[in-house]
């Protein structure tokens, strides 16, 4: 990549780190201020135990980002995945704005661990809202499937690493299991349309 394509590219992954913090932050606020929301949950998820380890996956989220960010070093495959994931993040606040889900956590009494302590600070800066799709989900999966044809390798691996997440948002208690399949049902087409029938 030349100095002129890695400085635009340094822009775009900045651009889009302010237009997720921005737009996620607005939608968290709004949505807290609702008097309903919409019960998504499955039955058999209230017995699902709330394991604090995976508060790991949960948060390591924004290591894939980096991850997808350092791996590709073409600039028009890295052009085409700024749409990409400025689509989908915006994809995403449409949805949390029109279908308010909000969560139910447990309540965290003790901190005898630091998982347990990490959970509790993270529920502090994370209101359990803008849940519905579940973008930590779809991130992960994003980069998953630029990378697959690009570097089948890092793509395998970013692959195992989307189910860690994707198991993680569950048990940690951030996200409901329709969430997570709500974040491969938007994240899929919009790959399809957009690298496919619009080849950006």
């Amino acid at each position: 990549m030349t100095a002129s394509g890695l400085f635009k590219k340094r822009l775009m992954f900045a651009f889009l780190i302010a237009y997720f913090l921005a737009g996620y932050f607005s939608c968290s606020f709004i949505n807290m201020q609702r008097g309903g929301y919409f019960d998504l949950s499955f039955p058999c998820e209230a017995h699902i135990p709330f394991i604090p380890f995976f508060i790991i996956g949960y948060t390591s989220v924004y290591l894939g980002l980096i991850f997808t960010y350092a791996a590709i070093d073409d600039y028009l495959l890295f052009k085409k995945t700024f749409y990409f994931f400025f689509f989908l993040t915006t994809i995403h606040f449409f949805f949390f704005l029109l279908i308010p889900v909000k969560m139910i956590r447990p309540e965290i009494s003790s901190t005898d661990g630091i998982m347990l302590i990490l959970t509790k600070w993270y529920y502090t800066i994370d209101n359990p809202v803008n849940c519905f799709p579940s973008l930590h989900v779809s991130y992960p999966l994003a980069g998953t499937l630029i990378l697959w044809n690009y570097k089948r390798f890092w793509g395998c691996v970013l692959a195992f690493f989307t189910l860690f997440v994707a198991v993680s948002v569950i048990l940690v208690k951030q996200h409901y299991i329709i969430d997570v399949i709500g974040a491969v049902v938007v994240t899929l087409p919009l790959y399809a349309f957009l690298f496919k029938e619009l080849d950006l």
